[in-house]
């Protein structure tokens, strides 16, 4: 009876302890995604203008314990091919719930690649980078970490099942600096040769639910333009630029609420203006609004 008795309780011990364990609160998770896009320069002389990127973390700038990996997946990157829209995705990974203000991108080299063939690599961890970097929203050169860190504008607060997408899109024309430059020939024959480049990282980054995106076609006398600069400006300041492809349509995208005004440049042409009051004034952005801005140009005299 006695050993009856001890079965009883140890099985009443069992039980508890086991319904303890069951209401442990498990691990919870949310997702973080970046993606990289370009914004162009404007000379034609290029094949590809590329970036490799080693890994991407995140974390809190107050522990630097608690920075995370979203990727250490090596990727050489031709942002020449990111234009108008086009993003590549660089880390899309499930991260622990908490709050996360700052991410670390780490670029070892990057690569210009001329149209006559001729190659210019400019390596990070032998040269470092030029100039004292950023740029925008307080981005800085980690010397300690030969990282670009990037404080995010908002707490990013990451709970069960949440989606977070950021858009990195660098300057090509501002972030690779060329150096020796000369001309020879002219008009379509002229040819551009150069000495090499130096880096200094120029890029935004934003939080695409805070973002919409400006988009539309370029229209001249006959037919759609291509290669026109179509520039966005920000209270006075050019804020991001991209060129029309060859159905002269253009496109920018990640841009975060709020006033800017755009500027439709090519040689030979000016802006109509007629047709083009309503888009020359200011142009109003809302978070997820995708804004559709023609605009039609004539041969200037």
């Amino acid at each position: 009876m006695k050993n009856l008795k001890f079965l009883a309780v140890a099985l009443t011990i069992l039980f508890a302890t086991s319904c303890s364990n069951d209401s442990t609160t498990p691990n919870t998770y949310g997702n973080v995604t970046v993606k990289i896009t370009d914004a162009p320069m404007h000379y034609d002389q290029f094949m590809k203008a590329t970036v490799t990127i080693d890994k991407i973390e995140i974390g809190n700038s107050a522990d630097p314990a608690s920075f995370i990996l979203l990727t250490n997946n090596q990727k050489k990157v031709n942002l020449l091919g990111l234009v108008n829209g086009i993003t590549q995705t660089m880390a899309s990974i499930d991260i622990p719930e908490g709050d996360y203000n700052m991410l670390r991108i780490y670029i070892s080299s990057t690569e210009m690649e001329m149209k006559n063939g001729t190659n210019f690599t400019y390596n990070m961890a032998q040269n470092g980078y030029s100039g004292n970097g950023m740029m925008q929203n307080g981005m800085m050169l980690n010397t300690t970490n030969k990282s670009i860190d990037i404080p995010l504008e908002n707490i990013l607060a990451v709970s069960n099942g949440s989606m977070h997408e950021f858009l990195m899109d660098i300057d090509v024309e501002h972030s690779f600096m060329l150096n020796g430059v000369t001309f020879s020939g002219t008009g379509s024959s002229m040819m551009m040769q150069m000495t090499g480049f130096t880096f200094r990282p120029m890029l935004r980054f934003v939080n695409m639910h805070n973002a919409g995106t400006f988009q539309g076609t370029v229209h001249g006398p006959n037919g759609n333009l291509a290669d026109a600069t179509v520039t966005l400006i920000h209270n006075g300041v050019v804020y991001t630029t991209t060129h029309t492809n060859l159905d002269g349509k253009y496109k920018l995208i990640g841009i975060p609420a709020g006033a800017y005004t755009i500027k439709v440049e090519k040689n030979g042409y000016t802006i109509n203006p007629v047709g083009n009051e309503a888009n020359m004034g200011t142009l109003n952005m809302v978070s997820g609004l995708k804004m559709l801005i023609d605009f039609s140009m004539i041969a200037s005299n």
